[in-house]
Order: structure tokens, then sequence, then C-alpha cells
């Protein structure tokens, strides 16, 4: 991904962007209508109406009246650099440091806007370079265009293969209990085996877990990574 024009772009005209990139990747489809950035941003319309204007004038969006903008290659290219620190940041907060999510947030927010390439990489590289951040979001990779990866249910994945957990659409019960036997958001697991009731035997790193076919379902891995399509066995 280029650095095209990252460094002089100002810390507000990065909110914006990666605001509306975060509300595509929610699942908002383009054009995003400006009440919903002000909405977002808690800023009052007439103020996202100014940036919309200056960000367009710059090349960053494309503003389509009455519907709202799209970000073009350079805005989304600026949004994902910007979205990759903030996570990358945010997993070594939680992961290593041990800060809360939210206080991981808070301070992830300032470092993201500061962070040079070369050290995000380091960074990334000094963590196993993950696929998704504490909160469950899928980290952008610089040479992709994608921040919205493609999610499968647990239940597609074949023995033997390896994943990270993208997302659980559960009841809280279910949620809590996952938690508890080393599934969230962001755990690697592997396939082990498939019961006579398509239960699931995965492993994880806290040990075996057997789930039901329904709870399976539930359970939404990453597909973003090569590794998913790799045999754990050939990873030792």
């Amino acid at each position: 991904m280029s650095n095209h024009n990252y460094d002089a772009i100002s810390e507000s005209e990065q909110m914006y962007l990666i605001t509306i990139a975060r509300l595509i990747e929610g699942g908002k489809p383009e054009p995003i209508p400006l009440s919903d950035i002000a909405k977002e941003m808690s800023v009052l319309p007439v103020s996202v109406n100014q940036m919309v204007r200056k960000l367009e004038g710059e090349g960053y969006l494309h503003y389509l009246p009455y519907k709202g903008v799209e970000l073009t290659d350079l805005g989304n290219q600026n949004a994902f650099r910007t979205l990759r620190n903030r996570r990358l940041w945010e997993v070594f907060l939680v992961d290593h440091l041990k800060v809360s999510l939210e206080e991981a947030d808070t301070m992830a927010c300032t470092m993201e806007h500061v962070t040079p390439d070369d050290i995000a990489q380091r960074l990334a590289n000094f963590l196993g370079d993950p696929a998704i951040g504490p909160g469950g979001q899928p980290i952008p990779n610089l040479d992709s265009d994608q921040v919205v990866r493609e999610w499968i249910a647990l239940t597609e994945l074949e023995v033997g293969m390896f994943a990270e957990v993208a997302d659980i659409e559960a009841p809280p019960a279910v949620i809590r209990f996952l938690n508890e036997e080393g599934l969230r958001r962001g755990s690697k697991l592997t396939l082990r085996a498939i019961g006579s009731r398509d239960s699931r035997l995965v492993e994880v790193e806290t040990g075996f877990v057997e789930i039901s076919a329904e709870i399976a379902e539930m359970i939404q891995i990453s597909k973003a990574k090569d590794w998913l399509l790799v045999n754990n066995s050939k990873k030792h």
C-alpha cells in the first residue's frame, strides 16, 4: 500500500476516514449518509458537510448529493492503514500488558495516528501477524484493499484445519461457556474430529473442547489467512 499523502493528512481527517470505513465494515452499504457519520462521531451535520467537501477536494472521498459518500482508493488506503495501527496496538495492550479492551481502545486511538509503517510492521511481526483484534474486528493487511474479511461457520472447517475465531453469534450463556473453555474472538483453534451427530472436537490453547453442531454454527471463523487451509500439523 502506498504512503502517498498519508503523512500530510490531519488526525481529524483520518478520524473521518476510519469512521466511514468502520461503518462499511459493520455492514453499512455505500454511499454512507452524512447523518450516519455525524451520529457516529457525535458532531454536528454542518461539520461533517464541511469536512466531506474538504476530503473530496483532496481525493479521499466521492460525494453523491442527497445520498452520501464513498471512499476512493486513496481514502481506503489511509483508513486501512490507520485501522491496522489501532488494532495492532490493541492486541499488544490487551494480550501483553493485560490492559482492558476499553482502555486499550482509548490508548490505541491516539497511537494509531503517530505509528510509522516500519514500526507497525515490526509490531505485527512481534505479535505473530494477527488477523483479528481483541474486539473481534479484522486487522487490515497493507497489501490488501479489503478491510472486511470473509468468514465461515466452524461447521464448514475440515478436520485438521487451523483457524481463528472471528465472531460468536450466540446467547450470552453460550458465549460465557465458550469463553470459559478458551473459545473467544481471536482464539486460535484446530478442528480435530467430527462426531456422529456432527459435533466438533476442537483443540484450543487450553485443551480440547467438544461443541454441538448447533453451537458450532454460531461460531464464525476467519477465512482471511492462507493458514486457514493448511493442516496445523505442518506448522509444528
